[in-house]
């Protein structure tokens, strides 16, 4: 037993990732396209999730707003939403947010920046987010189209390089051709 557990923690620190040093939050907030997720995102709470997008907002508490909408099975299916906020509990470790979600766990969940892009128009243009035991994995773009054009094989070999190359956390484009614009 103590070989297994052992085992276990080598595993687990082996798999410890880095997250950036620091970041602006006001150049991450504002409206953020999936543009590649790892299959335990789209097996889980995203199941079925087309064209997923994330606004962040500022609140007056010193929180960020959250609201994620996605359609569901299909680029025109029905719009499924959530709301909540997320919160950082160490400003040392500005990247190690805490994300709690209207019906989502207890405690809240991991929300880690591991990498951005660059800044243009005061927004960051890319962001590799992820938790601790590194089975989900997003990366959010501002515009998928000038992603795909401008940073995609970059990222792409990022994510990997940084240990997203399993069968649950691998790279998976996500596409938004077909998709239905939202009203807001």
């Amino acid at each position: 037993m103590q070989k297994l557990a052992l085992i276990f923690a080598i595993i687990a620190l082996s798999l410890a990732i880095d997250v950036v040093d620091d970041y602006d939050v006001e150049s991450y907030l504002g409206d953020w396209f999936e543009v590649a997720s790892s299959p335990w995102v789209h097996t889980t709470f995203e199941k079925n999730g087309f064209c997923n997008r994330a606004r962040y907002g500022a609140l007056a508490s010193g929180d960020l707003s959250v609201y994620n909408v996605q359609r569901d099975g299909a680029g025109d299916g029905a719009i499924k939403s959530i709301d909540g906020y997320a919160r950082i509990p160490d400003l040392s470790q500005k990247a190690k947010l805490k994300v709690f979600l209207n019906g989502g766990q207890a405690g809240g969940g991991d929300y880690w920046i591991i990498e951005l892009g660059p800044v243009i128009n005061k927004k960051y243009q890319w962001v590799i987010v992820s938790e601790p035991e590194m089975l989900f994995m997003w990366v959010l773009s501002r515009n998928p189209q000038q992603y795909r054009e401008e940073y995609e094989d970059y990222v792409r070999d990022r994510v990997s390089a940084l240990g997203f190359n399993g069968v649950l956390n691998k790279y998976v484009p996500r596409f938004f051709d077909k998709c239905v614009p939202y009203d807001d």
